[in-house]
């Protein structure tokens, strides 16, 4: 192994131990109740190390919720690995979507407890939805002119529904009904737009449970 690839790799093992401490901190204890130095103490490296990698608490937070980004795609990949038509893909990466907008206790859990006020949500690869909808295209599935104009339109159609239920103005119904609007607005005919959001979803890991922080109440400002 070559001096670049230790280095590389010492680095990587540090950036871990970083974000490993400050997801931990701010589990037990909440954003404010935390300093850099108490996720420096908790990764075993130098106060000056943390500056290495990160400029501000935000940051790293940012960067946990990266990495639980990066977990949701890996679950929603498995869901969609034995699927061959486009229209099904499109689907059930919709409806999975819109469920781990609810279900997702780490997502959700981290993003009220860190403090983060920015325009953040469980979302499906930019660069696979557009693929999603031109292999649909291709295949005679759909029928759109502006893939990016329809990527962007579904979206921000996830992001309102998401946001609706989570505040209790809709119930979890959308989440098929929404998906087999979507799957209208793209060309299907309204019987197989219905017959495929009731296609079952494959189940996927599902994130482990999170506990709130230490005498934080169940609703912590953010």
């Amino acid at each position: 192994m070559s001096d670049s690839d230790r280095l590389a790799r010492k680095r990587q093992k540090t950036r871990h131990a970083l974000l490993a401490a400050a997801r931990q901190l701010v589990f037990e204890r909440g954003h404010d109740r935390i300093a850099i130095q108490d996720i420096t103490e908790r990764a075993d490296v130098g106060l000056g190390t943390f500056y290495n990698y990160f400029e501000s608490k935000p940051a790293i937070f940012e960067a946990v919720l990266d990495d639980i980004q990066a977990d949701f795609m890996t679950a929603l990949n498995e869901v969609r690995r034995p699927l061959k038509d486009p229209a099904l893909i499109v689907s059930h990466t919709l409806r999975f979507c819109l469920q781990q907008g609810q279900d997702n206790d780490d997502w959700n859990s981290f993003l009220t407890y860190s403090g983060l006020t920015g325009d953040y949500m469980l979302r499906q690869d930019e660069q696979q939805a557009r693929e999603d909808l031109t292999r649909g295209i291709r295949a005679g599935r759909f029928k759109i002119a502006d893939v990016d104009f329809a990527r962007g339109l579904i979206s921000g159609m996830l992001r309102h529904v998401t946001g609706e239920i989570a505040l209790g103005r809709l119930n979890r119904g959308a989440i098929e009904k929404t998906t087999e609007y979507i799957l209208r607005m793209l060309g299907l005919p309204d019987l197989v737009a219905r017959a495929l959001v009731q296609t079952p979803l494959p189940r996927a890991a599902a994130a482990a449970p999170v506990a709130p922080p230490v005498d934080l109440p169940s609703t912590y400002p953010a």
